[in-house]
């Protein structure tokens, strides 16, 4: 396997290390290791399974290890950006239930309209 940026790869340090290869030997996912000094490794995966790749980023999590190599989206970006969106369509909506230059005017035109001033 040859180190290319289109594998996610991680930075880890020498003393994780051991823990990280035996996950991916126990899971059976293809990785190769490339020694960046005396203490840095560069670990590359080669995932083709999605239940691998949940694992496997459960694991970097639980060894406090980013990806490097792949976009990754930040939950607190997906949440600003869910937040504005959220605040827009709430403004538009606001706009358009209720016209405020004709008071006579209903907000649902097609509406039925009861007299409530005639007895049977």
């Amino acid at each position: 396997m040859s180190f290319n940026e289109a594998f996610p790869s991680v930075l880890i340090k020498k003393k994780n290390i051991n823990s990280l290869i035996d996950f991916c030997i126990e899971n059976k996912i293809d990785f190769a290791v490339k020694s960046k000094s005396n203490d840095d490794f560069d670990v590359e995966f080669l995932i083709n399974d999605t239940k691998k790749a949940i694992a496997l980023g459960m694991c970097l999590k639980e060894l406090k290890l980013e990806l490097k190599g792949l976009q990754v989206t930040t939950v607190a970006a997906i949440k600003a950006t869910k937040k504005a969106s959220a605040t827009k369509d709430t403004l538009s909506i606001n706009e358009n239930v209720f016209d405020t230059n004709n008071e006579s005017s209903l907000a649902f035109e097609d509406a039925l309209q009861f007299e409530l001033g005639t007895s049977n």
